[in-house]
């Protein structure tokens, strides 16, 4: 038997098999708690009507890769913007999170430069770190001393603004303590904070972008579009357009996704945006307090991201499944995603979730524990 056969058949006679959910046009729930659109912005029409209107003039594909064929006026622009925003000198456009993650870390460490990586880093910094060149290690959550006084000038620090399983953040003031102390670069992956959180919506970063070396985000979460992002200094950017494999041999993204994308940040960077994230606050405040008051066992976020942890895998998903049977969209996040014994569900929020549901949902919880 093939070692991925083997691996299979004993994922599937484990509790831990995967299955995709299909999406309907059609299809209701009451609250959606797995959705990472946290400002609600994949359905607004003014993004639609930028993505249609480029569509109209740009077709439906980049038709090559960003070397070829594929870069246009419109990915450019976005480039810009995502770099005038952000407070770097320039930006460079991927197709996923995953991809620009990988891409950095394959691409701007060598052998000579040593990695060290948050514990709860996401899946593709673990990926580029093993397919990269540097050797690394991995410290625990948010604690990176002493491990980090092994580090020598020009070493990397990787890690998370808001990290996406537990919903909590770095400690910035001490990222920028540490680079100057040992003379780091730092990475900073800030998918769940960009458009999020700060003033307008720059994020983890927004007190000062200078900390990190390398910021990568996304456009798929907080813009409600799809992409991904990197934002660094000229020749971090360049030797990624000349070197980078996950860069050079994609199609590069559509034009109208661009054109979306643009149309998402403006609005981000707006007084529409501000009050979006005000009500998104709103929301998190409102969900914090009805975990604590029922001694339910979490995990301290004041982000969009909140946990319930259970002791139990089975615990978990029977939870999940009395949920979903009320019409509540949650996802069970089990091992290996997250360390054993720490299964979750985990609840994303949104700015466009109305008190009135949020406490209708907490009514239901009520319910189902005192059937318990």
């Amino acid at each position: 038997m093939l070692g991925y056969e083997q691996r299979l058949n004993e994922r599937k006679d484990s509790s831990l098999f995967r299955s995709r959910k299909v999406r309907s046009s059609d299809a209701h729930w009451q609250l959606d708690f797995s959705t990472n659109d946290y400002l609600g912005l994949s359905q607004h029409p003014d993004i639609k009507r930028a993505f249609k209107q480029a569509i109209d003039t740009w077709g439906v594909g980049s038709t090559g890769s960003p070397l070829l064929s594929g870069y246009s006026k419109v990915h450019q622009e976005l480039e810009e913007l995502l770099a005038e925003w952000m407070n770097k000198p320039r930006a460079l456009l991927f197709n996923s999170g995953f991809a620009a993650n990988h891409g950095v870390l394959t691409t701007l460490v060598d052998k000579q430069q040593k990695l060290f990586a948050d514990k709860l880093v996401h899946a593709s910094i673990i990926d580029g770190m093993q397919h990269g060149e540097g050797r690394f290690k991995r410290f625990p959550h948010n604690q990176p001393e002493p491990l980090i006084g092994k580090a020598s000038p020009g070493d990397w620090l990787v890690t998370e603004g808001v990290f996406s399983m537990d919903g909590d953040v770095c400690d910035l003031n001490h990222l920028a303590y540490l680079k100057q102390r040992y003379g780091l670069k730092i990475m900073l992956d800030d998918a769940h904070g960009i458009a999020a959180y700060g003033a307008e919506g720059k994020g983890s970063l927004v007190a000062d972008s200078a900390v990190a070396d390398v910021i990568t985000g996304t456009f798929g979460k907080a813009l409600g579009v799809g992409g991904a992002f990197v934002c660094a200094d000229d020749d971090e950017i360049e030797s990624l357009i000349q070197f980078c494999r996950d860069y050079i041999y994609s199609t590069a993204m559509p034009p109208a996704q661009a054109a979306a994308i643009k149309a998402s940040v403006e609005i981000v960077r707006s007084a529409e945006g501000d009050d979006r994230r005000g009500r998104l606050a709103e929301r998190i405040q409102y969900f914090r307090e009805q975990l604590k008051q029922r001694g339910l066992k979490t995990i301290e976020s004041n982000s969009a991201i909140q946990t319930w942890l259970f002791n139990s895998d089975e615990d978990a998903l029977n939870m999940a499944t009395e949920l979903q049977a009320q019409g509540y969209l949650c996802s069970v996040i089990r091992p290996p995603t997250v360390p054993a014994g720490s299964s979750r569900i985990r609840f994303s929020l949104t700015s466009e979730m109305s008190k009135p549901e949020l406490a209708q949902f907490w009514s239901r919880v009520d319910r189902i524990l005192s059937q318990l």
